[in-house]
């Protein structure tokens, strides 16, 4: 496979949302920035595509990964099953740097590969270049760090090519990744959440976001 092709983002490039969404179509992975550090995305309903993305990793079995959707709109409507304190916390806090681990709608929603327990983790993120991308395409995509398992996140174009280089297609360059900390991730339970991982965004600002609901 030749090595993946790079895009800069800085530059407007008028079909670039069709090509990316031929891409997902045909099963292809591409790596994208995000408001935090660079992911690797394919389409998050294609099971297929999600074993190949694990794979590359090397990532474990039994440790999922998270899905990115392009507006808190699309996600709501893909989890109909929230109650009303679920749905407010979601539009409180995304878009943003956290992840929110939701209980599925229905078992078979996506991929067994992408789920544990019954749930699974989406982020809505802020990064006004990728959305209109991520708009022009009917599904969601997976979300998970550049890299080998155990070895440290690609912040660069020339590190995610050095990890991937000939095993991706697309590489969505925003220049340097400049984030230090991966997403917050929080599980979001009937009426309250449990903090999973603290990140990007400290807990006591989420905690102050969702005081008053």
């Amino acid at each position: 496979m030749p090595l993946a092709e790079v895009i800069d983002l800085h530059q407007p490039v008028p079909t670039l949302s069709e090509k990316v969404a031929q891409l997902l179509q045909n099963g292809a992975i591409i790596a994208y920035p995000t408001d935090t550090i660079y992911g690797l995305g394919c389409d998050a309903l294609n099971a297929e595509a999600v074993r190949r993305l694990l794979a590359l990793k090397g990532r474990p079995s039994g440790k999922p990964i998270s899905v990115l959707y392009a507006s808190v709109e699309h996600l709501l409507s893909n989890f109909p099953n929230l109650n009303s304190f679920q749905i407010a916390v979601v539009k409180r806090l995304l878009p943003g740097k956290i992840t929110i681990i939701l209980p599925l709608a229905l078992p078979e929603q996506f991929p067994a590969e992408i789920v544990a327990t019954g749930s699974v983790g989406v982020r809505v993120i802020d990064l006004p270049p990728l959305l209109p991308i991520l708009r022009n395409y009917p599904h969601p995509i997976t979300t998970t760090s550049v890299n080998p398992a155990g070895q440290p996140p690609a912040n660069t174009v020339s590190e995610i090519l050095s990890y991937f280089g000939d095993q991706i297609s697309l590489i969505l360059d925003y220049g340097k990744s400049h984030a230090r900390q991966p997403s917050t991730v929080i599980r979001l339970m009937e009426r309250e959440f449990a903090v999973e991982r603290e990140g990007a965004v400290p807990i006591n600002l989420i905690k102050e976001r969702l005081a008053q609901l």
